[in-house]
């Protein structure tokens, strides 16, 4: 059935390098997950009704990862918006990279993840019903076992 998700970023690090190693390792982690054409190839039966020679992208995800200053000085904010003609919704999350110093590693990740996954949820929920080739709701909790599975990628 083919891939539905493509997700991308942008990364304005963290007010440390180490940090902002740290922070860039997280995000290309959950990058790495969520694009896995083989996850996605496994779970699309559930999620998707067409023929694959008719599948297509049905979400379009960008994470910023911004400081607060440029956050505030840009008025920026995030936003979903679904595209009718193309039956994909795209949502673009402003994440703080604030909010995420102070953690550690580990606490950073379960942080960034719950985060996520929590605004796609609501996003995919207030969607819902505008798709015509993906079950949004069956996708929510396969999607929270993913990013729980990207959770523990740091315990490893």
């Amino acid at each position: 059935m083919g891939i539905f998700l493509k997700i991308t970023y942008d990364s304005q690090g963290g007010k440390t390098a180490e940090k902002a190693t740290i922070n860039q390792n997280i995000l290309d982690g959950v990058l790495n997950s969520l694009n896995d054409y083989a996850w996605q190839d496994r779970i699309a039966p559930q999620l998707r009704n067409l023929d694959s020679q008719f599948s297509h992208i049905a979400l379009g995800l960008i994470l910023r990862f911004y400081h607060k200053i440029n956050v505030e000085k840009g008025n920026l904010r995030s936003l979903a918006r679904y595209i009718k003609k193309d039956d994909k919704l795209l949502v673009d999350q402003i994440l703080v990279v604030d909010e995420y110093e102070d953690l550690s590693e580990r606490g950073t990740r379960t942080q960034l993840c719950d985060d996520i996954v929590n605004h796609l949820e609501q996003a995919l929920m207030r969607y819902k019903d505008r798709f015509q080739d993906f079950d949004a709701v069956a996708f929510i909790p396969l999607l929270r076992e993913r990013f729980e599975e990207i959770k523990q990628q740091g315990n490893r």
